[in-house]
């Protein structure tokens, strides 16, 4: 039997195997990588999913910043992790290269800033002592939202951010910067109110442009006529009521501030300020609130003496009163007149003189001041503080001073209005006469003429006959005396009776001539028949003057 399956070739036929056509089943084997290959995937399509945007940034060193360690934060939250650190191309700088999660994506932005949070101490405050025990770490700011960028330059200092704070941002224009800093404060009526974000040089290099934020709701009260004004140090002020101090508060005097209010002596139109509007930066308070005129009429007054103590910047005063300020200082030699004249540029705001009544005839108020000029109106230098010698302008009449005008479009540009000399130095010139006037006379014959008639009178005091009249005027004198003695012991007791007997007289009369006297009655009696032979008279020449004939023939008997 065993031959029969072998086969030709000599081997032993192996048994055909039986297929068993029902299917196998999956093994549990395979469950494993399966698994794990989708978790994989999914954890890759995640990783990919939830990338954020790889950004790069420039600082100029990389103090406290380390590769896979520091973190990029956003209000204490972690949105980022630096990568790589690297030098940059020209070795001034740091390339720091981050990878941002995939929500700061919509942080990121060409107005985004970033900077690096370390422990820093400074006048106003103390910043970041969280990072002394945990590193430093980048900080962002978003900004506003702008086009996308993955390239940015860091902040050396830590910015104010104000981003989703209420309030407002408003610029103020400076011609210094004085005291302040990024974090300087903000007062409004010595409560804080906000605080100096960022400063910067103007493009042409003239002035400080600030930018600030007010806190709401203080922003409400920056109105289009608020002013603000620079509160740094102490105000001292000086004045008839006394000495004044006034200060914002400690933190101003240290590290100074800006202050704003509006005051009611302005007239510009009360409205709140909009975002950025732009207003000046006054030096002290008393400045801001000086009311501000936009008309200026610009003057150059010419100097002969010397006009130490004054300065640009110098008050211009009408009787006390500012109505402008000194611009300008220069300095000119006149060779043909051999003297130094002193241009000085002053420009006047005429809006702070007012006029009442009606103006003279003839005068307008384009020819106002060359009415003013002809009556006396003349700028003179004067002393205005004793212990700086500082000087200013003055304005006012002087009914003596030289007839002069107003010279228009003269070789300075400006209107040449006249100037006095100070009382100084009329003084001075009047004293300058009276010595050459004195140098003129000559002491010399004087003196020796006056010795003469010294001389001269000593002579004749000395002569004989000056004493012998003397000596007879002493006799005269006496005698005199002796006469008077006489009167007054004789002639007097004679005087007092004639004057008795003359009172008597006096006495008589009057009881003559007293009315109702005997002597008055027979007066009067007489009086009266003088009275009517008078009358009788009359009628006999009345009588001869009709009929003359009666002298001869007689009166004629009535028929």
């Amino acid at each position: 039997m065993s031959e029969q399956h072998r086969s030709e070739s000599g081997f032993p036929e192996l048994p055909a195997a039986s297929v068993n056509s029902r299917r196998r089943r999956f093994s549990l084997v395979w469950v494993v990588p399966v698994v794990a290959a989708l978790i994989g995937g999914w954890l890759v399509v995640k990783a990919m999913t939830e990338k954020g945007p790889q950004i790069t940034i420039t600082f100029k060193s990389a103090d406290g910043l380390e590769a896979g360690k520091t973190k990029i934060k956003f209000k204490d939250v972690e949105i980022g992790l630096v990568e790589e650190i690297r030098i940059g191309e020209d070795a001034s700088n740091v390339v720091v290269k981050a990878q941002m999660v995939k929500e700061a994506e919509r942080f990121i932005s060409e107005s985004t800033r970033f900077w690096v949070v370390r422990a820093r101490v400074s006048a106003s405050a103390i910043y970041g002592l969280g990072t002394v025990f945990s590193g430093a770490y980048i900080d962002i700011d978003p900004g506003k939202t702008g086009k996308s960028a993955n390239s940015f330059i860091g902040l050396e200092e830590p910015p104010i951010v104000t981003t989703g704070l209420p309030g407002r941002h408003f610029i103020l224009e400076s011609d210094r910067r004085g005291s302040l800093e990024v974090g300087s404060p903000i007062y409004y009526r010595q409560i804080r109110a906000g605080e100096v974000v960022a400063y910067h040089l103007s493009e042409d290099g003239t002035k400080i442009v600030s930018k600030i934020f007010v806190n709401a709701p203080y922003h409400q009260f920056v109105h289009s006529n608020t002013r603000f004004w620079s509160a740094s140090g102490v105000d001292l002020k000086m004045d008839a009521t006394g000495i004044t101090v006034n200060t914002e508060s400690l933190v101003s005097i240290l590290v100074g501030g800006i202050a704003f209010d509006s005051f009611k002596n302005n007239s510009d139109p009360d409205e709140q300020a909009s975002e950025n509007a732009v207003f000046k930066l006054f030096t002290h308070r008393e400045a801001a609130r000086e009311k501000i005129y936009s008309t200026k009429n610009y003057f150059v007054l010419l100097f002969e003496e010397s006009v130490r103590g004054l300065s640009p910047g110098a008050p211009v005063e009408f009787r006390g009163i500012p109505i402008g300020q000194v611009v300008d200082i220069k300095s000119e030699f006149d060779f043909k007149a051999n003297k130094v004249k002193i241009p000085v540029i002053a420009a006047a705001e005429p809006e702070r003189i007012s006029f009442q009544g009606k103006l003279p005839d003839g005068v307008t108020r384009e020819n106002l001041t060359d009415y003013l000029v002809e009556r006396g109106l003349r700028a003179q230098l004067r002393t205005g503080n004793l212990l700086t010698g500082q000087n200013y302008v003055a304005l006012d009449f002087f009914p003596n001073a030289k007839p002069a005008a107003l010279l228009r479009n003269g070789k300075y540009g400006y209107t040449e209005f006249p100037t006095t000399p100070t009382q100084l130095e009329e003084i001075g010139t009047k004293v300058s006469q009276l010595i050459a006037k004195l140098d003129r006379v000559p002491i010399d014959q004087i003196g020796s003429d006056l010795s003469d008639t010294i001389k001269g009178a000593k002579r004749i005091a000395n002569s004989p006959e000056i004493i012998e009249t003397v000596k007879s005027l002493n006799a005269a004198v006496k005698e005199l005396q002796l006469l008077t003695a006489e009167l007054r012991t004789r002639t007097a007791p004679e005087v007092n009776a004639t004057l008795q007997k003359a009172q008597a007289s006096f006495a008589a009369a009057a009881d003559v001539l007293e009315s109702g006297s005997p002597l008055q009655s027979r007066l009067k009696e007489t009086l009266e028949e003088l009275a009517s032979a008078a009358r009788a008279l009359r009628v006999l020449s009345d009588y001869l003057e009709r009929q003359p004939q009666s002298l001869l023939t007689g009166k004629e008997p009535v028929q």
